[in-house]
């Protein structure tokens, strides 16, 4: 039992801990990951109560420990807002978490946004269902990729795209677990340019935190082959 045997050393695990925290993963997910690939179980013992309070003493705090407020969260959007001007709620709950390691709710944000910034949140629902003109140029002129979430907080599944919509080709339909890694979704791209032995001239997305990785990775690609750039 874990009870008669040491915790893990702090500096062995915490690094695990703080990676997997990022992933979005819950405590018995990274339970699980710690004992399964970063534990000599024959030495040592980790239980759930002992970790959550190991989790604790890292400064990571779930949503609830953390008693934000609209108002808390205030200086932190400031800082956001200066970089990420349209960002919509979604997209600030990850920015918040990944930039300002703080965890708040979607409801939360809404309920900032109403306060707050009503300007731009009438801006947002008048500008919706805007009818736009998409033109690209030719076949991998442009692979457009996206997410897709209603399944994911429903059924644990979560769908991520990437298709070249001058023809319609699908290149990629991934299911996992999350879609908000970006060193998932580029690798997605990378896997993708792989097989195929080409990539697009352009890569269009959304500017969620997700995409960063796919963008940097496309445009060092683009670079390499066109220094002019």
């Amino acid at each position: 039992r874990n009870q008669h045997k040491p915790n893990p050393p702090l500096e062995d695990i915490a690094p695990h801990i703080h990676r997997y925290w990022k992933q979005r993963k819950d405590d018995k997910a990274i339970l699980r990951l710690l004992n399964e690939y970063h534990i000599d179980k024959t030495i040592y013992g980790l239980g759930l109560t002992r970790f959550r309070q190991i989790r604790e003493s890292l400064g990571l705090y779930r949503t609830r420990s953390q008693h934000h407020n609209i108002n808390s969260i205030r200086p932190a959007l400031f800082r956001l807002r200066a970089q990420y001007p349209k960002a919509g709620a979604r997209e600030i709950v990850s920015l918040l978490f990944h930039e300002e390691n703080m965890s708040v709710s979607r409801n939360m944000v809404t309920e900032y946004f109403s306060v707050f910034e009503p300007e731009l949140v009438k801006e947002r629902r008048k500008n919706r269902l805007r009818r736009k003109r998409f033109w690209a140029a030719g076949v991998n002129d442009i692979w457009a990729v996206d997410q897709h979430d209603k399944w994911k907080y429903k059924f644990g599944l979560a769908l991520h795209t990437g298709i070249d919509p001058f023809i319609g080709f699908t290149h990629w339909l991934k299911i996992w677990w999350t879609n908000s890694n970006p060193r998932l979704v580029l690798s997605y791209y990378l896997d993708e340019v792989e097989e195929q032995g080409y990539g697009p001239l352009v890569s269009q997305s959304d500017p969620g935190t997700e995409n960063f990785g796919l963008a940097n990775g496309h445009t060092l690609i683009r670079h390499f082959h066109d220094p002019s750039l």
